[in-house]
């Protein structure tokens, strides 16, 4: 019977290696008594901590919440970066109309319009789902725009010869070609939509992840702080990997352009 076995120099034994070390050694350092551990509550704190917000349903019911907001916050930024980038670099009245007030909007960053969003929307959900839609829109349609924009005119002539205009143009040509523009935009208007997520409910909640770290730190809870800090790498983390997952089982084909494209020659 074969047995699987991980070469010492292998990078996934390092990196299981380089992990244990380094949780191992944060352990040591909040028991050596050279740090407060109320600062700086060790690893084993943390788990424990984890473990009993999760056996009573707190955790789960932050996660809830902050991931309804950033899906609703990033669906509705995302769409609307599509479109508009799409349209600007399809129409070119429409962007020398509007390039310079999208442009001057992008400048700004997505945090200082948190005391506007909750003065014109209140601290509920509308003013967290405006500003993670904010955040969001502005990488997806530059993506968008270059990528529609840039698209191959030799493609384009060539489909024009064989009959092909307006949506036909743009749907089986033009998007196509500008996909990985796009997917990249998406992909990091991602970690953009779990900033600003965290941004938007310590500036008001009752519930989320940002709203349990901000509560924690007012009851020098810093072990809770850590699992709501855990809590979001985890969220990222996994909506990233779905993201690349969803990518590869839609679109095979830029999976397996992407995997041939890292390859050596």
């Amino acid at each position: 019977m074969r047995i699987f076995r991980l070469s010492p120099d292998h990078p996934a034994a390092l990196g299981a290696l380089g992990t244990a070390a380094f949780f191992l050694a944060w352990e040591l350092l909040s028991r050596s008594g050279w740090v407060n551990p109320v600062m700086l509550p060790g690893p084993s704190v943390i788990v424990h901590s984890a473990w009993s917000m999760l056996d009573n349903g707190e955790l789960q019911q932050h996660m809830q919440a902050s991931l309804w907001r950033a899906l609703a916050g990033f669906g509705i930024g995302a769409s609307l970066g599509i479109l508009l980038g799409i349209a600007m670099a399809r129409l070119p009245r429409l962007h020398a109309l509007l390039n310079p007030l999208v442009q001057m909007f992008r400048a700004v960053p997505a945090l200082a319009f948190v005391p506007l969003a909750i003065f014109w929307f209140g601290i509920g959900e509308v003013s967290k789902i405006f500003l993670i839609s904010w955040g969001v829109f502005f990488p997806v349609w530059v993506n968008t725009y270059l990528g529609v924009r840039d698209s191959n005119p030799l493609l384009g002539r060539a489909a024009a010869s064989l009959g092909a205009r307006g949506w036909r143009m743009l749907a089986f040509v033009v998007l196509p070609g500008a996909l990985p523009f796009i997917l990249a935009g998406l992909r990091i208007s991602l970690s953009v939509a779990m900033v600003l997520l965290v941004a938007a409910e310590l500036a008001g909640a009752m519930a989320g992840v940002g709203y349990l770290i901000q509560m924690s730190q007012q009851v020098f809870r810093v072990d809770q702080m850590f699992v709501g800090l855990i809590a979001l790498g985890l969220m990222g983390f996994s909506a990233d990997l779905i993201f690349n997952r969803l990518v590869g089982r839609l679109l095979p084909w830029y999976g397996a352009e992407n995997s041939r494209s890292r390859k050596p020659t």
